[in-house]
């Protein structure tokens, strides 16, 4: 299956040449969210299935009930919590495997029939690449939210104490200010690290398939730190196009859940045909999220390919050893 994979130039790494890969994506988190969303509407049901307006008393202005219903001494509310935090880690971490078969997609194409064009890899195959780089992608996936973590958490603490330092010299009002625009600045900190962290995941998936096509193998540990020096080394040469790359998707998918939020105050917790409308609108915007993080992971695969394809025609020019 591997075999008949070729790598793609950085020029033709397109994710709308990819539709599929970005339905799989979709559907599989669609599945993920309807587990996760099980203990709670269990929950809703046990204690709402019986009331005349059903779950529509929780959309009233004041969220009273919704605020009672939370708020109260029902034993289910821990083993809802804690059932969902489960599905939720282990959801993030089982996701790790269609996101390495969606760049290992984005990444290689397989011939077609002859006089035809190179067609997208076999979902089997995208999928294998994808179990195969699970250790190094989940790894990367635990230092990126460790490390995104701690520059929030140290810019919470340094505009904490900036805000303590000054407030007396500049006044309450500045000096929350500064305090705003320090934690901006080291929340734009931790998403340089997540981009950082997508860069290292499309090395990761295409050195993986990479290897594979060579007949060799490493430790998940050697693909994560091979991953994580292409990602730093593109960072270097190419760290604005990176980040505005990304930052634009970014924005445009935070417009999206805007716009999925004003639909849902409009049309409330109103039943029927509104409600099946809010799902359509709701899944027609989980979609276009999904094809904006498809577009940014494929513009860094594109980066982090031109960054691999030079490493490896300088290894290939350079004299072997005689023997």
């Amino acid at each position: 299956m591997i075999s008949e994979l070729t790598p793609l130039a950085p020029s033709d790494i397109r994710a709308r040449t990819r539709p599929l890969a970005i339905v799989y994506v979709y559907l599989a988190e669609l599945a993920w969210a309807l587990l996760i969303a099980t203990p709670v509407h269990a929950w809703a049901r046990r204690v709402w299935g019986n009331h005349p307006d059903g779950d529509a008393v929780l959309w009233l202005p004041g969220g009273r009930d919704l605020l009672t219903w939370i708020g109260g001494e029902d034993a289910a509310l821990g083993v809802v919590s804690r059932a969902t935090l489960v599905l939720l880690v282990v959801g993030t971490v089982a996701m790790q495997v269609p996101l390495g078969a969606l760049l290992a997609s984005l990444s290689f194409s397989r011939e077609g029939f002859p006089g035809s064009a190179p067609r997208s890899p076999r979902a089997r195959t995208a999928l294998h690449v994808g179990i195969s780089a699970f250790w190094s992608m989940a790894g990367l996936l635990v230092l990126g939210t460790i490390a995104g973590g701690l520059v929030v958490g140290v810019g919470s603490l340094a505009s904490s104490a900036v805000d303590h330092a000054l407030s007396d010299r500049l006044g309450d009002a500045r000096t929350f200010q500064i305090r705003v625009v320090l934690l901006a600045l080291f929340v734009l900190l931790a998403c340089i690290v997540g981009v950082i962290v997508d860069l290292a995941r499309a090395g990761v998936a295409r050195e993986t398939c990479l290897a594979a096509m060579r007949g060799s193998s490493a430790s998940g540990w050697t693909m994560l730190l091979r991953g994580l020096r292409v990602a730093f080394s593109v960072i270097r040469r190419s760290f604005r196009t990176a980040v505005l790359a990304w930052a634009w998707r970014a924005v445009v998918s935070l417009v999206l859940v805007g716009i999925g939020y004003v639909i849902a105050q409009a049309i409330g917790g109103k039943g029927g045909t509104m409600l099946l409308l809010l799902w359509i609108a709701h899944q027609a915007i989980v979609v276009a999220r999904v094809a904006l993080r498809a577009s940014w992971l494929a513009r860094a695969v594109g980066l982090v390919a031109a960054v691999q394809n030079a490493r490896e025609a300088i290894a290939e020019a350079q004299p072997t050893e005689p023997g």
